[in-house]
């Protein structure tokens, strides 16, 4: 198969990653970690909030790569910078939940994120990393 051939994914990685995942993500990062690292008594957390819980959401990205290929060989360096990629998307959102405080709105920028992964990024990408030595 030709490594641009597009490929549809399942049904049930489209309501995961287009509804379940953005929800629980951003309910834990924006309204738990980012709400709590913005109150903080030291300035440095409560400054740089959004970019802190950006970080730990590509780390969790990260994370979950390494657990989800367990028993077995690490994944290659590509993949893991890829899940941390993730990083600068979740910090652009928590730019944005920290001037509008709206919930919605980062669940549907995540949303919106997702979906650009699986139609235009994923079906390119995946065959090439993982045919990579």
């Amino acid at each position: 198969m030709p490594p641009f051939a597009f490929i549809a994914p399942s049904w049930d990685a489209v309501l995961r990653q287009l509804l379940l995942a953005p929800c629980l993500e951003e309910i834990l990062f924006r309204l738990g970690l980012q709400d709590l690292l913005s109150s903080s008594r030291f300035i440095a957390m409560r400054r740089h909030a959004a970019a802190l819980t950006a970080l730990a959401f590509g780390t969790a990205h990260a994370a979950a790569l390494i657990a989800a290929t367990r028993p077995g060989p690490m994944p290659a360096a590509p993949m893991l910078l890829l899940a941390l990629s993730t990083a600068l998307p979740a910090w652009w959102i928590g730019r944005g939940y920290r001037r509008h405080r709206s919930l919605p709105r980062c669940i549907a920028w995540h949303a919106a994120f997702n979906a650009c992964w699986l139609l235009f990024a994923a079906p390119v990408l995946l065959p090439l990393l993982s045919s990579s030595p």
